[in-house]
Parts: C-alpha cells; sequence; structure tokens
C-alpha cells in the first residue's frame, strides 16, 4: 500500500468557518487584554487584605492581631477620601462593595477579647505626657 500525499489544497470543509455570536466576538477583542499596572495594584492591596483577614484572625502576636485588625477596619470604612479605600478599590474593580464586604467579614469577626484603641494623634500625646508631668 502506497501512503498519499498531500496535495497543498485542504479540503473545502477545512475553510468553512465556524459561526461565531457577536458577543463572542465582543469578548475575543475585549477581554483578552492584559492587566494594566494601576487595575494590578488595585488587585494587590486587596489581595493582601484577604490574605491578613484570612491568615492572622486567631493570631497570638500582636504584630500579626494588628495587621488583621488594619485589614478589618479597612473592609468595614466606608471611607471614600483616599484613593485606596476599600470602597474606591472594589468600585475599581467593577465589584459591589457590600457583596464583597459580607463576603469578607461575614465570619471573621475578631475573636472575643481584641480590643484595640484608636491610636491617638501626636498632639493628644504630648497633652498627656506634659499633664503627667506637671
Amino acid at each position: 500500500m502506497v501512503p498519499k500525499m498531500w496535495s497543498g489544497v485542504p479540503p473545502e470543509d477545512m475553510l468553512t468557518p465556524e459561526p461565531a455570536l457577536p458577543a463572542q466576538f465582543h469578548d475575543v477583542w475585549h477581554r483578552s487584554r492584559a492587566i494594566t499596572p494601576e487595575r494590578a495594584l488595585l488587585i494587590s492591596v486587596l489581595w493582601q487584605a484577604i490574605l491578613d483577614l484570612r491568615k492572622h484572625r486567631f493570631a497570638r502576636r500582636r504584630r500579626y492581631q494588628r495587621l488583621y485588625m488594619e485589614a478589618y477596619k479597612w473592609v468595614g470604612s466606608d471611607d471614600r477620601s483616599w484613593p485606596y479605600s476599600f470602597v474606591n478599590i472594589a468600585e475599581a474593580l467593577n465589584l459591589d462593595p457590600l457583596s464583597v464586604r459580607q463576603e469578607l467579614l461575614g465570619e471573621m469577626a475578631p475573636p472575643p477579647g481584641w480590643v484595640f484603641d484608636e491610636p491617638q494623634a501626636p498632639e493628644e500625646v504630648e497633652e498627656e505626657v506634659v499633664e503627667q508631668a506637671a
């Protein structure tokens, strides 16, 4: 038996295009772009908060407890004055801040006994030191 040689001309069925819906075409052109550096930074900030919430919830060391509480307060805050606030990042990533917050903090309340005071402003600390010295 002699093997068949390819003539270099593809069969007709190989040249027939497959039908594509406009939505599929749109996804091919608009969803395959690389992530911009700014968007990567937003994702990284949110990801770090998620890691801190998951990893340090039951931490014993004060440093890790502080990381947990900072992430918890950041996610729970509705502050929009800072460009990298939780709400601004969620909206920039086209995420609903309330549903993301519910997902992250739903069962992530701090363990009982953790009490963190807000840090005092430097002026308040100076006033207390002056009052104690007097």
